[in-house]
């Protein structure tokens, strides 16, 4: 079968890469509980995995301008898979830290290069629509991930960890035997002891970081620390407060990601057709702050459970945007720019999911309130940044 550069095979791909990496999400608690491990375990499990995700996407980055993103999303897309055998495998508090971060090692690998690669075989004006499918994709793969984990969580646990990694594999494979590399890759060079130096890549990106870039870079990191402390400490909230089993929590997922889907293929593609998206990026992440705050008001659990959902309509929109708008400040290098997008991201899970371990501790709705506080500060400094921008003139 021949290699070809395409839109459809990389997002299929995709859809089943991102199904599986979420399968293991709403078996987590309920395999953590199995192995009495304590509370905040959830949120610094998932810190761990940011931590090295942080690190390295501005390597993945490089090393995807520099050998192809298509080499580098077979072999990390491999790495993930081993990093969860890892996971599956461990028994105690460091064993299970030290196997979320080489998963994060290499989680960040098929971040940035996914991203990158769809900006290279995007043809001219249509970066913002297929940034928006791109979205559709990660919306409808995670819930499907939920979905499927959860349902297959009732039975076993193992057996979702093993479904997991057999997915991997299976997509890695199709990687490597269906996609070349876009026409818009140009192969760059690699001094690979740099490369390896996680912090020189954010020096040598530092001629993109203008100060609208990094006051947007803020945006992306509240929104992000927003998203995992909420999504951490609600997957955990729902198990240990309602006792749902995980194929609930897999089905409170999918439906909110056919909802959000939908969403953003009508209304999120509409969006991205506007020159200056800055705007309506700020009230989507008022929305789902004020969406979120109204939540923690409610105490019975089929309305609370229900605003959530409303919730996770309005968060699926933002990221889209925000991919979108990142890559068009990058001059040349897609890999690089994405790179230093994914680790501010990388950043914020970080803050959040270590925010949503330690503070369940003290209330379990805690961390949903800060999340909430979290989105409204991102609305209102990317409303600002709005302002200034067409103040200036800029699109």
């Amino acid at each position: 079968m021949k290699r070809r550069a395409s839109i459809p095979i990389v997002l299929v791909l995709m859809f089943f890469q991102l199904m599986a990496s979420n399968m293991v999400h709403p078996v987590t608690p309920t395999f953590f509980k199995d192995l009495s491990m304590p509370t905040y375990l959830f949120g610094a499990a998932f810190a761990a995995m940011a931590v090295t995700q942080f690190l390295f996407c501005p390597f993945w980055g490089r090393m995807g301008d520099s050998v192809g993103r298509v080499r580098v999303l077979v072999f990390s897309t491999l790495g993930y898979a081993v990093g969860q055998l890892a996971f599956l495998l461990s028994g105690s508090v460091p064993t299970i830290l030290l196997a979320r971060m080489l998963s994060g090692l290499f989680a960040a690998g098929t971040t940035v290069n996914f991203m990158a690669y769809i900006a290279d075989v995007s043809p001219a004006g249509q970066l913002g629509r297929n940034m928006s499918v791109c979205a559709a994709v990660t919306s409808a793969g995670t819930a499907a991930g939920y979905l499927v984990g959860g349902v297959i969580g009732d039975l076993s646990v193992h057996g979702t960890f093993l479904a997991q990694i057999a997915i991997l594999c299976t997509v890695a494979a199709g990687i490597g035997l269906l996609l070349r590399d876009g026409p818009a890759y140009q192969k760059q060079p690699l001094a690979l002891k740099r490369a390896a130096n996680p912090f020189s890549a954010f020096l040598e990106a530092r001629g993109l970081l203008t100060p609208r870039v990094c006051v947007f870079l803020f945006v992306v990191f509240a929104s992000c620390f927003a998203t995992t402390s909420y999504d951490n400490s609600f997957n955990y909230y729902i198990k240990d407060q309602f006792r749902f089993p995980p194929s609930y929590n897999g089905l409170i997922y999918a439906v909110v990601g056919l909802i959000g889907l939908i969403v953003n293929f009508t209304l999120g593609l509409r969006i991205q057709r506007r020159e200056n998206c800055r705007g309506p990026l700020a009230i989507i992440l008022a929305l789902s702050g004020f969406t979120l705050l109204s939540s923690l008001a409610l105490s019975q659990i089929a309305p609370f459970i229900a605003l959530n959902m409303l919730f996770y309509v309005f968060s699926s929109m933002y990221l889209p945007l925000q991919q979108a708008l990142i890559i068009r400040e990058g001059k040349e290098g897609n890999g690089q720019i994405s790179g230093v997008f994914s680790s501010v991201r990388a950043m914020g899970m970080i803050a959040g999911s270590l925010t949503a371990g330690f503070f369940y501790g003290i209330f379990p709705r805690l961390p949903l309130l800060v999340s909430a506080c979290a989105f409204l500060l991102a609305g209102l400094v990317c409303q600002i940044g709005a302002v200034h921008k067409k103040a200036k003139g800029g699109k």
